[in-house]
């Protein structure tokens, strides 16, 4: 495989993410669970990028050894990492904010935004069935595409998901959560990982 080739998935180097000047950095610890979870959205744009690189690389070039590791990749991504990003906001991160906004106007706005964030969930996770199949006969090596619409409306659904989540995370987060919650969140986070909370 040449290095040019080799190149057509690989992200270029302190891009920015869709337009917010974040940077791809190194993950945080499980305890520093804000961070994790803004860590896995960066992660989910990479894995986008990808996704989009390989629809662009399929129209040119058909499936090819490249084409099969890239949506090897996309698959297990999606399949195992955002599956479990979406359980530790749904099980963990939001019912633990939710019982600590004392604030009555600021619970009332937070449970519509809930309600939303796990609409877009299941959106999410609807517009990934459709992209699954194709991605999986391409990983097997077969002449499959990924329809541009499909593709695109994916990333899309991400990118407003992701838009609407951050600054109220981070507000809640940094208001409303203390040392003890975000301990109980990392460990909820490793749990569902299989990975073992260090010693005190």
């Amino acid at each position: 495989m040449s290095s040019s080739r080799a190149a057509t998935f690989r992200s270029p180097r302190n891009r920015t993410v869709m337009g917010r000047g974040l940077q791809f950095q190194t993950a945080a610890g499980f305890d520093d669970p804000l961070e994790m979870l803004l860590g896995c959205h960066r992660r989910i744009e990479k894995q986008l990028e990808t996704l989009e690189r390989l629809r662009a690389h399929l129209e040119a070039r058909g499936v090819d050894a490249e084409a099969s590791a890239a949506a090897y990749a996309v698959l297990h991504y999606f399949a195992k990492a955002a599956a479990d990003h979406h359980e530790d906001e749904e099980k963990d991160v939001f019912p633990l904010l939710e019982r600590r906004i004392a604030d009555a106007e600021q619970a009332e706005r937070f449970r519509s935004l809930r309600s939303q964030l796990e609409a877009g969930h299941r959106e999410l996770e609807a517009a990934w069935v459709r992209l699954r199949k194709p991605l999986e006969g391409i990983a097997e090596g077969l002449e499959r595409s990924l329809p541009e619409a499909d593709v695109r409306a994916f990333a899309a659904g991400y990118e407003s998901h992701l838009l609407a989540e951050e600054p109220a995370l981070r507000e809640a987060f940094e208001r409303w959560l203390d040392a003890r919650d975000r301990e109980a969140i990392g460990r909820a986070m490793m749990a569902r990982r299989n990975v073992a909370f260090p010693p005190g």
